[in-house]
């Protein structure tokens, strides 16, 4: 990326909030690519395992508190699950930069509402697309320092017209997982064909996920690689149990489509 940009970046200072596998990767490949370490903050619950994957990944100098990140960065990424986003309602009172929310099925003005601040939306591929420099990211609404966040990490932006698209588009970056689970490509794209008058960007990420689709020797490495992208009760899982079951694709990513605003109900009652 242009040096100028990443100039740009650097003052800017960006911050993750949650380094589960996805705030990992978007963290270690900013690094890779030339965001420098002090103008990157990180921070985490406090698991052992996660403070040593960022020891590894050379990443612990950038820790630091919740309440600090909202304070100095100019773009927060809040990589953490829905259900925890109340605890961060005190800590983005001080926050004066971009927030935004990398959360399956939280909307704008259910986050607007939860932290009483302006947020932008941002959803991603899978972490290991990211770190491949093969991964995919949509916004809502568009901003142009983070199609430069995007640009400065090696993504392809996808471009959504409505919030809604958002929700489509989680669902559709789940077929990695999906077009590995079962080995059915032309029964696929016929499915694609059948949802595609629906939701035409489906087409293109069934694009996107044929050309990134990795391949294993060993099955069972291929099903640590689908676990691994599965998050319990999440929209990817919603997608890989309807064909577990039997199910079509086109029938999977309605599934998944709905498992996105299920959680945008769960959590809604969670602030009752």
């Amino acid at each position: 990326m242009d040096e100028k940009n990443w100039e740009l970046l650097n003052n800017l200072k960006v911050g993750i909030v949650g380094c589960g596998h996805l705030g990992q990767a978007i963290a270690q490949v900013l690094v890779e690519q030339g965001l420098k370490k002090e103008n990157l903050l990180i921070s985490y619950r406090g698991d052992p395992l996660t403070y040593q994957s960022l020891k590894i990944k050379g990443l612990t100098p950038c820790l630091t508190t919740n309440q600090n990140i909202f304070r100095e960065a100019g773009i927060v990424l809040i990589t953490i699950k829905p259900q925890d986003i109340l605890g961060l309602k005190e800590d983005v009172a001080s926050s004066k930069g971009l927030i935004v929310s990398c959360m399956a099925g939280t909307s704008i003005e259910l986050l607007n509402q939860i932290l009483k601040a302006d947020v932008y939306r941002m959803m991603f591929s899978g972490p290991d697309t990211i770190l491949s420099g093969k991964g995919v990211a949509a916004m809502f609404p568009e901003n142009e320092y983070l199609k430069l966040l995007l640009c400065s990490i090696n993504l392809t932006h996808i471009q959504t017209m409505t919030e809604s698209d958002l929700d489509i588009f989680t669902a559709g970056v789940c077929m990695t997982a999906a077009l590995l689970q079962t080995d059915d490509l032309p029964g696929h794209r016929k499915a694609i064909i059948r949802i595609g008058s629906e939701y035409p960007l489906f087409a293109e990420l069934f694009d996107w996920a044929v050309k990134v689709l990795p391949s294993f020797h060993k099955e069972a490495d291929k099903e640590l690689y689908i676990k691994k992208m599965v998050t319990k009760g999440g929209v990817t899982a919603a997608v890989i149990n309807s064909l577990t079951s039997g199910e079509p694709l086109d029938t999977a990513l309605r599934k998944g489509i709905a498992r996105t605003k299920e959680i945008s109900i769960e959590t809604q009652q969670s602030l009752s």
